[in-house]
């Protein structure tokens, strides 16, 4: 396995190196820096802000699902918690997931297969709610999400799409080498524990069952999203060039702008820059522009995302040091 991360790991990293110099390729780095200059940070910060709520948000969510199977963490833990996923994120694709739970269990003692069960919910109702963008942005912008997906896979990305077919083809291998050596594999302590560790997931997911407070749950579900809009939308604001766009533009924008986050690359470096400079080009306009919106909003939540992040690494480390929360 550990031979299997080393293969990951560059892999991702040529992906969004690719995607990288598919987005900057044509920008003059002198006009990109002057253009930095004219941007009104006003709404940047307020993007900065929407984006901190959103993770505020995430962690009272989390909350009301733990409670739902007998267990109350602090608020402010969970929302630390949930930070320091987003902060892994930046660094290594989808390992968010396991120091958001190794996080929350080394200050609530909550067994982190519990934890991970309620992400995988988490996950599932977020999935099915940007499927739901996703068709409402298809139905409102049909036309233009038809032009997008065909530009993004020409043949100009036909070397970053090369590189995310080998990603999917170890993936299916290693699963492929599992399934064939299930007999063994069966018969060993390890397998116990995976076992174990299954069946706790499973007790996590089935939490949405048990939820003592759904109006607060879904509320904070939609504030999440709404955020999400807000902090592309405002974005807009503040460069001149995309000042006149609507909100319908900015959902656009943020689904899009969410296709490319999820990547499997370090924060959806490269590939949220290229997607998002190729849509708003396809709304007229100009590439230097978009590119410079994908940019500053990208770098303004990554920003966040690392402040807050390292502020909850170490208020998780103060909180570790004292004695566990009653539960």
């Amino acid at each position: 396995m550990k031979a299997v991360k080393w293969i990951k790991f560059p892999l991702f990293i040529g992906l969004s190196l690719g995607l990288m110099y598919l987005a900057f390729k044509n920008q003059n780095p002198k006009e990109l820096i002057q253009q930095l200059k004219s941007v009104d940070y006003t709404w940047v910060w307020a993007s900065m802000f929407f984006g901190f709520l959103a993770i505020v948000s995430r962690g009272i969510r989390w909350v009301i699902l733990l409670k739902g199977i007998g267990y109350n963490p602090g608020y402010l833990n969970s929302i630390y918690a949930v930070s320091i996923g987003y902060f892994t994120n930046i660094a290594i694709p989808r390992a968010g997931e396991i120091t958001r739970c190794t996080s929350l269990n080394q200050t609530e003692k909550i067994p982190v297969d519990k934890l991970f069960g309620t992400i995988i919910l988490e996950r599932a109702i977020d999935f099915v709610f940007l499927i739901s963008l996703i068709f409402l942005t298809f139905c409102l912008k049909f036309d233009l999400i038809s032009e997008l997906l065909s530009t993004i896979f020409s043949n100009q990305s036909s070397g970053v799409f090369t590189s995310a077919m080998v990603v999917v083809l170890i993936i299916l291998l290693i699963l492929f080498l599992l399934y064939s050596l299930r007999s063994k594999i069966s018969h060993t302590k390890f397998y116990e524990k995976i076992k174990r560790f299954v069946r706790g997931v499973i007790d996590g997911f089935k939490s949405i069952n048990k939820l003592k407070n759904p109006t607060n749950f879904w509320l904070h579900t939609f504030v999440i999203w709404i955020m999400y809009l807000l902090m592309t939308y405002v974005c807009f604001f503040s460069i001149s060039e995309t000042f006149m766009l609507t909100l319908v533009d900015g959902l656009y924008t943020m689904v899009i702008g969410g296709l490319g986050m999820v990547a499997p690359v370090q924060g959806g470096i490269g590939a949220y820059h290229y997607i998002v400079k190729t849509g708003l080009t396809l709304l007229d306009i100009p590439e230097s522009s978009a590119l410079l919106f994908a940019t500053v909003v990208h770098t303004a939540q990554t920003l966040m995302t690392l402040l807050f992040g390292g502020i909850s690494i170490l208020m998780i480390f103060l909180t570790s040091k004292k004695s566990p929360r009653e539960q």
